[in-house]
């Protein structure tokens, strides 16, 4: 059963409704005196004590008013509402009373200076009771979130700490004996002559296993960089990057033919992990294409504010049901396909780029990747050739 917040027996979400009404009640007053008193002919409405009196209530009938819109659209959690009323009842009690006791100690004949004193006594006080609970719900709002902050920053370094441990597993353990495996079957490949085509066979899978097994480790460990939150981008030669990743592909598969368009000197705001996306999609193209001479096209189209890649291949195409879940996390796609796509996309958003699957079908798919602008950094031939280096990494 939903319980509701209250006030006494006033629930405390309807609080700006009470501040409105309160606020609009006391103005009818304050216009009813006047409308009174100048029916009647009291000169009561000349005097300069109902003058002021009248003059020092309206700021507080105003402020009154406006509390309840802006408690409606402000940040303020209705759990501070019940304080903010209190304070509202505090006040106007507390400044009744004294102001009833000062009548009692000067005494006056004017019952129409007892309304407008009445009046003011208890604007004054709820107002000064509001503007005390709205600060202190205020205070009390900054030193939550302030708390919170702590905590969510204390588990974010415990996350991180776990992660750091878990890539050193990833990088010394795990992947180090994919290694082994990868290193012993292939020399049993290639020193067994007279091995019969099913164990032959069969090393063949242990090793193409042992090098998914490695890509998709060094892929993991690439995301848990990106979780660290050291990101500093800086200027990228993409030219170069896409020149390199593209040698290692035709190194790799000598059958693939490769056009590229890629202009000299285009700059990216990047990491040195940039490598990684052109990498993924350059062999996602590949290893999913069943064309009898595998093509790929890589495109660079420079802007003012972002570069644009695109990088199509003759491949048989993305089936309609993974389109939309191209680049998240699916557990049932293949490794490499999923996890390699998913790596892309998470670290194009990590440079405030774009990646989309532009079309695909049965003559081929092909995406487009678009990063930030960056001016070419201003070093030597020799710092810019580290740069380089540091990007194939």
């Amino acid at each position: 059963m939903q319980r509701s917040r209250r006030v006494g027996v006033l629930p405390a979400d309807r609080l700006p409704t009470y501040l409105i009404g309160l606020g609009v009640g006391l103005t009818l007053v304050l216009l009813g005196e006047f409308a009174l008193f100048s029916a009647i002919g009291s000169s009561h409405v000349t005097d300069g004590e109902f003058l002021v009196g009248a003059v020092t209530t309206v700021p507080f009938l105003v402020g009154i008013t406006y509390a309840g819109y802006w408690l409606r659209s402000s940040v303020l959690s209705p759990a501070r509402y019940p304080r903010i009323a209190w304070w509202v009842v505090g006040g106007f009690a507390t400044f009744l009373f004294v102001n009833v006791a000062l009548m009692a100690v000067i005494p006056t004949d004017s019952w129409p200076m007892i309304v407008s004193w009445l009046r003011w006594a208890a604007a004054f006080g709820a107002g000064t009771g509001l503007l005390v609970g709205c600060i202190e719900g205020r205070a009390i709002e900054r030193a939550l979130a302030a708390e919170r902050a702590a905590l969510r920053a204390e588990h974010v370094a415990e996350q991180r700490d776990y992660l750091d441990y878990l890539n050193g597993i990833l990088r010394h353990e795990v992947l180090n004996t994919a290694t082994i495996i990868d290193g012993y079957a292939s020399r049993v490949l290639e020193a067994e002559s007279d091995l019969d085509d099913r164990s032959r066979r069969w090393l063949e899978v242990v090793i193409d296993e042992s090098e998914e097994m490695s890509t998709v480790i060094d892929d993991v460990r690439v995301l848990l960089r990106t979780t660290d939150g050291s990101y500093q981008p800086e200027p990228i030669d993409v030219s170069r990057v896409l020149t390199d990743e593209v040698r290692k592909l035709t190194d790799r598969d000598e059958s693939v033919a490769v056009e590229t368009s890629i202009p000299d000197g285009v700059f990216v705001r990047a990491d040195d992990l940039l490598g990684r996306v052109f990498g993924n999609l350059l062999s996602n193209a590949v290893e999913h294409n069943d064309a009898s001479r595998p093509r790929v096209s890589v495109t660079v189209e420079p802007g003012p504010e972002t570069v644009r890649v695109e990088i199509a291949d003759n491949g048989p195409g993305i089936p309609d049901a993974e389109v939309d879940s191209l680049f998240e996390r699916v557990e049932h796609r293949g490794s490499t396909h999923g996890l390699g796509l998913y790596l892309v996309g998470q670290l194009v958003a990590r440079y405030d780029g774009a990646v989309e699957l532009v079309d695909t079908g049965p003559d081929g798919s092909r995406f487009a990747v678009e990063l930030p602008t960056a001016d070419p950094p201003l070093s030597t031939p020799d710092e810019g050739a580290a740069t380089v280096a540091s990007a194939k990494k």
